[in-house]
């Protein structure tokens, strides 16, 4: 059975773009964490932060390089994508861990906090 998740947040940190061998080929995969906020009415007409959570996500291929070059600390995003379960086990202590990873399938800037948008010309179809 398939999962999705969908959530707004802000980066906390740039991306970092890796490379990273898979099944004897070389990806790209960006690597950000988000932070999930959560708000309610304040009782004044306004709204207050009133938690969240953070969570790491993985951003794959064209989509992913697309992701380090646009995107920076701060930006507000839309993500939508699936939820695994990561184990490792930690070197100091030797217990097993697990945590939830995002694979993000879409990842949409928020227009709140952009000041100009740029786009590259269009593609030339073949044979125009």
């Amino acid at each position: 059975m398939s999962n999705e998740f969908r959530g707004t947040g802000n980066l906390g940190d740039n991306p970092t773009l890796k490379t990273v061998l898979v099944k004897g080929e070389d990806r790209k995969v960006a690597e950000i964490r988000v932070f999930f906020d959560e708000y309610k009415q304040d009782g004044q007409g306004g709204f207050e932060q009133s938690g969240g959570f953070w969570m790491n996500a993985s951003v794959w291929d064209k989509r992913g390089e697309d992701v380090a070059q646009h995107l920076r600390k701060g930006a507000r995003v839309h993500i939508a994508g699936r939820l695994a379960e990561q184990e490792w086990t930690d070197k100091e202590s030797g217990e097993v861990r697990k945590t939830m990873q995002l694979n993000a399938d879409d990842v949409y800037l928020s227009l709140s906090r952009l000041e100009e948008v740029k786009f590259r010309p269009k593609a030339q179809e073949a044979g125009a």
